[in-house]
């Protein structure tokens, strides 16, 4: 009795497939740690200079001077924003503009994207393949390339420096939201949609109460694209807009930074030699930026959820 239980607690010698099973879940392992090192390496680096940007951001001029290239000021200093908020007085007017477009587009094109989506989708009528093969090609058609002719085409309407012009001309790009929303109400189950026509309901039931609920996390994904796109966008906006009191915050501040700071510093006499004008910029962009950093951190969850689910899978 006392060998037998000698012998069941004397450990075994591993097989050679165990030898090789415990080999290859420790070269996983450190493959594992190899690639979170690797992420975090990289991670940094992208993070870097807005981290930079930041910490710029909250120095004073002699601090920037002196050591300009620090993640961490010694002491936060705010002259930079005062500056901001007290040179450029028209910049209340800037962030209303800028949230005015923003959501308009944004209501707009996942309001019509998720119809003509869910038409490209389920609906069957002539020439649906072609149409949609003509919208696709027109993703790689740059705006910029046609400026001028949506310039001669905005004076004609009188739609130059409107805010509803603007967001007409914006709410236009209509091709990557419709192709995410196609692709979004592809993957639902056809058997929900075909039980409910059953069932008496016609194509706007079914496309309202079944089909918009399960494309929530593509609706999010298109929603978040085109309020940041909107936002950030300086050339179309500079160029369809020539009155101060209709720019958004982007040609705004984009017009101090590229003026220079001697009319405005002129305005605020009492910070000369406070701040430096590098660090001035920070905070400018900084701010301008942060309600897109704001907007993308609320809907993160749904973001990321649309993209695991193939809201845009090709």
């Amino acid at each position: 009795m006392a060998d037998s239980l000698l012998t069941s607690r004397t450990p075994r010698p591993a097989s050679g497939s165990q030898t090789q099973r415990r080999s290859w879940l420790y070269q996983l392992r450190r493959s594992n740690w190899a690639a979170h090192l690797l992420m975090f390496v990289v991670i940094f680096l992208v993070l870097l200079p807005i981290l930079w940007l930041v910490s710029t951001s909250f120095k004073d001029s002699q601090e920037f001077y002196t050591n300009p290239a620090a993640l961490l000021p010694r002491q936060i200093s705010m002259v930079n924003f005062e500056y901001m908020f007290t040179a450029i007085q028209q910049l209340p007017v800037y962030m209303r503009n800028s949230f005015i477009l923003a959501f308009g587009v944004t209501a707009i094109q996942v309001t019509v994207a998720s119809m003509a989506g869910y038409a490209f989708a389920r609906i069957r009528f002539v020439g649906r393949d072609w149409i949609f093969l003509a919208i696709i090609v027109s993703m790689f058609i740059p705006r910029g390339g046609g400026l001028m002719a949506l310039y001669e085409l905005m004076s004609a309407l009188s739609l130059r420096n409107s805010l509803f012009g603007l967001i007409l001309l914006f709410s236009a790009g209509l091709p990557v939201p419709m192709f995410i929303m196609r692709q979004a109400f592809l993957g639902i189950p056809k058997e929900l949609e075909e039980a409910a026509l059953i069932d008496g309901a016609n194509w706007w039931q079914v496309f309202a109460r079944i089909a918009v609920p399960l494309a929530t996390s593509a609706m999010v994904i298109v929603a978040t694209l085109a309020f940041v796109g909107v936002w950030s966008d300086y050339l179309i906006t500079y160029t369809m807009i020539d009155r101060d009191s209709q720019l958004t915050i982007s040609v705004g501040i984009g017009k101090v930074l590229t003026s220079g700071y001697e009319t405005a510093t002129a305005i605020v006499p009492h910070l000369r030699g406070q701040f430096a004008s590098e660090a001035a910029d920070a905070a400018m962009l900084l701010f301008s930026a942060l309600p897109v950093i704001v907007i993308y951190a609320l809907l993160q969850r749904w973001f990321m959820k649309g993209i695991t689910e193939g809201a845009i899978k090709f």
